[in-house]
């Protein structure tokens, strides 16, 4: 742990932000060009260069207004670290705590900007993983900054096998270890649904009972929970929570169509879905079975066939 005044390298620690499971964050002061900075300490620091350098080296490809910016690696005196632009402002997650739940208008224009960061680093095939209101900064000006892309990795067309996440956050098909660019459209909707509500759908101390209740409990629209969101708004959300892969939102990149329609009163866009279709798609069966064989894909709930084994969608062995 670094203390206040320490120095590393060029970087004078100002202050702690904080520490999560992977590493902890400080404001610093670079004081060649006397400009405040992140810097991001890793928890792990006996691991091989290598290794650390994976997430510095997935965010340096990221340069977009709406992901923070990576700035170096570095490793002085045995301690590595990266420096990261420091946002002034605060988390997403703090915001939401200090005011219970965000007007409509202010929680469309946020998952404009998030949404818009998350679809470029899924042009980049980046999967973040881990998307959450902790994980997101807001600037004074507004502005949404996706952080904290220790757990993302490069997806190119094979899903993640993983379970690395936050559970409330987690995807179904994620709690089984199975991670795509869908799952992050999950954990999206669960964001943008507790910025609506001050609650999350689901949370439970144990990750196994989340994953049940997913499975088990439906989940009310944000509309029906909270007087005066826009009703377009609550099913955009509810889409991107479907159990099923093949109802769900396909791309972060049709998510960010449906809400920008949303802000421009359009439900006609080419690119997205139209009321009409969207109410029609969110009053189905969540987790629709085969008719005749009542059987489905344990992974991405597509009906099967009684004799399949493998699914026809993901690809995966039933």
């Amino acid at each position: 742990m670094l203390s206040k005044d320490q120095t590393l390298g060029k970087y004078q620690i100002l202050d702690r932000l904080g520490s999560g499971g992977f590493g902890s964050v400080y404001l610093a002061l670079d004081t060649w060009v006397n400009r405040k900075v992140a810097i991001k300490v890793p928890h792990q620091q006996e691991e091989e260069v290598v290794e650390m350098l994976k997430e510095p080296r997935i965010m340096s490809e990221l340069k977009n207004l709406n992901i923070a910016e990576m700035i170096t690696a570095e490793r002085t005196n045995g301690i590595f670290f990266m420096v990261l632009e420091y946002i002034e402002g605060e988390s997403l997650d703090k915001m939401i705590r200090r005011d219970k739940k965000l007007l409509p208008g202010l929680a469309l224009d946020l998952a404009i900007g998030i949404t818009s960061g998350v679809a470029f680093a899924h042009s980049k095939k980046v999967l973040h993983r881990d998307i959450r209101p902790a994980n997101i900064l807001i600037t004074k000006d507004g502005i949404a900054k996706v952080t904290d892309f220790g757990t993302s990795r490069i997806l190119a067309l094979t899903p993640a096998m993983t379970r690395v996440g936050s559970p409330p956050y987690m995807a179904p098909e994620h709690f089984r270890g199975l991670a795509t660019f869908q799952s992050d459209v999950w954990s999206l909707g669960i964001t943008f649904y507790e910025m609506l509500t001050g609650t999350v759908p689901y949370y439970d101390p144990d990750p196994l009972k989340i994953a049940q209740s997913i499975d088990e409990q439906r989940i009310i629209s944000p509309h029906l929970k909270v007087i005066g969101v826009p009703k377009l708004f609550s099913e955009i959300i509810m889409k991107c929570l479907r159990i099923n892969l093949g109802e769900r939102f396909a791309s972060t990149e049709k998510l960010l169509g449906a809400l920008r329609s949303v802000k421009e009163g359009d439900t006609e866009g080419p690119n997205h879905p139209t009321l009409n279709t969207l109410s029609r798609t969110l009053s189905g069966d969540p987790n629709p079975k085969n008719p005749l064989t009542g059987k489905v894909c344990a992974f991405c709930y597509t009906p099967l066939a009684r004799m399949s084994t493998v699914c026809p969608k993901c690809g995966e062995r039933n």
